[in-house]
């Protein structure tokens, strides 16, 4: 039933596309400029990148492909780029999706392209033993970043201080994502002396009370101490009295550590917690399972 709802839908499009294709067809040789439609688009799209824009499978149409978080996906709009229509292209006949071998082609040609990227800085053999560890869907995730661009201060390290491997983690104290995550690097600590994790303070801006509390942590000297807050404020995500209290302490530094945080972040194209650095710069966003931060550190050695 609700197939057979959504073809309805796709029908109406069809027809309300077919209306507007007589007053202003979509010629195959017409030209249109990506910045001419970015512009157009600007106030809803936001930040998300126009990859490209050609003639869609429906008459009238322009198909756009954009990227968001890394994502490719099209979204289309008509050829006097007013109407812009997010959803499905269906071939009733064919009874099939064009969007979404649309979508299977854009998430092909990306892991092409991730895998050469990740073969520059890594060497096919490593990609392949990072392919064979966590598969194609995490691995179309991962980035290459620049570690010397990470910033030296008011980083909490978890772990052997004078481990072979370094994990950074930027994290947030209020996020839940990162509170789990964080219970997943604690099994890798219990199992593994090789590696340390270093915490990368980035509070969001829509998390009230993260930004007090990371500043709290870096402006204690004790590393035991600015642990223990880190730890206890994953702790309390559900009891905001609690966390709260947290944020006892500030400093006259502390507000430029979490700034320096914030720029590497931007600089980095870092948009979200956690995100795990691992080796060689491989950049990866989630709260991993403890097995698969296993299987990363060790395809890279």
């Amino acid at each position: 039933m609700k197939f057979l709802k959504f073809l309805v839908f796709a029908a109406l499009i069809l027809m309300f596309t077919t209306v507007k294709a007589e007053e202003n067809s979509c010629l195959s040789d017409t030209e249109i400029s990506i910045k001419e439609v970015k512009k157009v688009l600007a106030p809803i799209i936001g930040n998300a990148k126009i990859i490209s824009v050609t003639n869609a499978p429906v008459e009238g149409l322009y198909e756009i492909v954009v990227e968001v978080n890394g994502r490719k996906l099209p979204i289309y709009i008509d050829c006097s780029l007013r109407y812009l229509i997010s959803g499905e292209i269906i071939d009733i006949k064919e009874r099939k999706s064009l969007t979404r071998e649309k979508v299977a082609k854009l998430n092909e040609q990306s892991l092409k392209e991730k895998i050469a990227q990740l073969e520059k800085v890594l060497g096919k053999e490593k990609v392949e033993k990072l392919k064979k560890a966590v598969g194609e869907k995490t691995l179309a995730r991962m980035r290459i970043i620049d570690p010397k661009q990470i910033p030296k201060k008011g980083r909490i390290i978890f772990g052997n201080l004078n481990a072979k491997y370094t994990i950074y983690v930027v994290t947030d104290p209020q996020c839940p994502f990162c509170a789990r995550l964080h219970k997943e690097i604690e099994k890798v600590l219990e199992k593994r002396n090789d590696v340390k994790f270093e915490m990368i303070l980035f509070p969001l801006p829509f998390h009230k009370y993260a930004k007090p509390v990371a500043k709290a942590i870096v402006c204690e000297k004790d590393l035991k101490k600015q642990q223990q807050i880190l730890t206890k404020a994953f702790e309390s995500q559900s009891d905001k009295e609690k966390f709260k209290k947290l944020a006892s302490k500030n400093c006259q530094e502390s507000e430029e550590i979490i700034n320096k945080n914030l720029e590497f972040a931007k600089k980095a194209g870092i948009r979200g917690t956690p995100t795990l650095i691992f080796p060689y710069g491989v950049t990866v966003s989630g709260a991993l399972p403890a097995q698969q931060i296993e299987k990363i550190i060790d395809a890279l050695k």
